[in-house]
């Protein structure tokens, strides 16, 4: 069974905005690393909601924090 990593859909606040949008930043990163065959395994990555989180975040002036795949990635290795 796999499972299905997404970042939240209806955060509220900036704080919430912040983290979501950085999630969904390192998960597009690790499904583009898989796609260049650089990793293998993890979570298969809901492309679409990220990819619609991150334009909502920007609408709001929110953009993904400059380490935020560095610390997104740890946490899902850790599962």
């Amino acid at each position: 069974m796999s499972i299905t990593v997404a970042p939240p859909q209806d955060p509220r606040g900036d704080a919430e905005w912040q983290n979501a949008a950085d999630a969904a930043q390192a998960l597009l990163a690790v499904d583009a690393a898989r796609a260049y065959g650089l990793i293998t395994g993890g979570p298969d990555v809901d492309i679409e909601g990220c990819s619609d989180l991150l334009a909502r975040a920007s609408l709001r002036g929110i953009t993904p924090a400059k380490d935020a795949i560095e610390r997104y990635v740890g946490k899902i290795a850790q599962g």
